[in-house]
């Protein structure tokens, strides 16, 4: 093979590899689900919100404003499912956070493992912190273990947050 066919081997190839990342760059500029999925997700908070007892006209509106309507919906059926707060209270808290799916379980770990809790207070103190899992596992063990009321434990976690001393 001479020089020539050399240097054009070579340099086909070498475009053959740069359409060959020009191609795969350009299908990932596509979405691999189809634009209808996304129908879905305010079906299921619609749907999600009226069982929990949420009226036609604030399940629309809320839905259709929420940036992820089924966790927002999923945070709302949890709450007034597994705990004694109320379904409008629970969409009033779960539409002010950022995790929803955290507040609630937040909400139902405290609220099921402690005695005595003031469930709106508890929602209050899961919807104030940045980590509300972690929250609820410090309320937890402090009022288990150290024998601290649930409002002692509520003060005293909501206090600390992640920035430890």
């Amino acid at each position: 093979m001479n020089r020539k066919n050399r240097v054009s081997s070579r340099h086909f190839w070498q475009m053959c590899a740069s359409q060959l990342v020009t191609a795969s760059l350009f299908t990932l500029a596509f979405p691999t689900t189809p634009v209808s999925a996304g129908v879905d997700q305010f079906q299921i908070c619609a749907a999600e919100l009226l069982r929990a007892g949420i009226s036609r006209e604030n399940a629309a509106r809320t839905c259709a404003e929420a940036l992820y309507p089924k966790d927002l919906s999923l945070c709302v059926l949890k709450i007034e499912e597994l705990t004694p707060v109320a379904a409008d209270e629970a969409l009033f808290a779960c539409m002010r956070v950022r995790r929803p799916q955290e507040l609630a379980s937040c909400m139902v770990n405290i609220n099921q493992r402690t005695q005595g809790s003031d469930p709106l207070l508890v929602l209050a103190n899961c919807r104030s912190t940045i980590r509300p899992l972690r929250f609820s596992e410090c309320v937890i063990g402090l009022s288990r273990e150290i024998d601290f009321s649930l409002p002692s434990a509520l003060a005293t976690c909501i206090d600390a947050e992640d920035f430890p001393r």
